[in-house]
């Protein structure tokens, strides 16, 4: 995962956008520049109803609130009761509390009014270590619950996202790179096709390290680009400041 971002509003820990603040100090998972270039990549489109899995600080649904139309409105879920608590604080504080509805709970359990046009998550995807690592015995609980897939399979997070969302809904993803074919062959199972695809790397230099999908419903050649972060200097490319533009707050 790319590093965690921070900044501060007012004395608050957190990351600042430019047109809402997430705090994200209660919470297991941090804002990162993961999260920054799902909620970028994802097409909201014209959709009435969208839902973010694991919102952990509720990032992703005030991305989708302010790229989505007035009347649209965000179901945020989350199995950890701190995260659930820190979400409904951000969102309270942001230009649309009146969009996103942010409730406890598990996807599997999840029973909406109606369908989702969008579903959006950045899901658990680690396995499980099969021998213990510095890494696994530093990391808090719950920071090891939201990252490790033992608490939502690739396979039921598909099949699960096809059952909620209506035939021309989407669903928006991302997953190490390490795991591409494993991704498209999970996804063709429950009958999802990879429309678009972003290919992520740190810089010129280095491997890619995760690829955002967007699936839909009907199969259809694959849109696959590829970005850089960051140039050789350290410095965002033009590419990544396109991307996020409509949040980075120096962009």
């Amino acid at each position: 995962m790319a590093n965690v971002i921070d900044s501060s509003s007012e004395g608050r820990k957190g990351f600042a956008c430019k047109q809402f603040f997430v705090a994200h100090d209660k919470c297991a998972m941090k804002v990162s520049t993961d999260s920054l270039l799902l909620g970028s990549f994802t097409d909201a489109g014209n959709a009435c109803r969208v839902l973010d899995v694991g919102t952990g600080s509720g990032i992703l649904a005030l991305m989708m609130a302010q790229k989505s139309v007035s009347d649209c409105h965000i179901d945020a879920v989350d199995i950890d009761d701190d995260a659930v608590q820190q979400a409904r604080e951000n969102v309270a504080l942001s230009p649309w509390p009146h969009k996103i509805s942010v409730q406890p709970g598990a996807l599997e359990a999840l029973l909406p009014a109606a369908p989702y046009d969008v579903i959006i998550t950045n899901p658990p995807y680690f396995h499980q270590a099969e021998n213990a690592t510095r890494a696994y015995q530093s990391m808090t609980a719950l920071r090891g619950q939201a990252r490790n897939e033992s608490g939502l399979s690739m396979a039921v997070l598909f099949a699960r996202c096809a059952e909620l969302t209506t035939q021309a809904g989407r669903l928006n993803c991302m997953y190490p790179y390490s795991r591409y074919q494993e991704v498209l062959m999970s996804a063709a199972q429950s009958g999802w096709y990879a429309k678009r695809e972003l290919v992520v790397c740190h810089n010129s230099s280095t491997a890619p390290y995760i690829c955002l999908f967007e699936f839909t419903r009907q199969a259809a050649e694959t849109d696959s680009q590829q970005l850089w972060i960051r140039h050789a200097d350290n410095q965002y490319t033009e590419a990544f400041k396109r991307l996020c533009r409509a949040f980075y707050r120096n962009f």
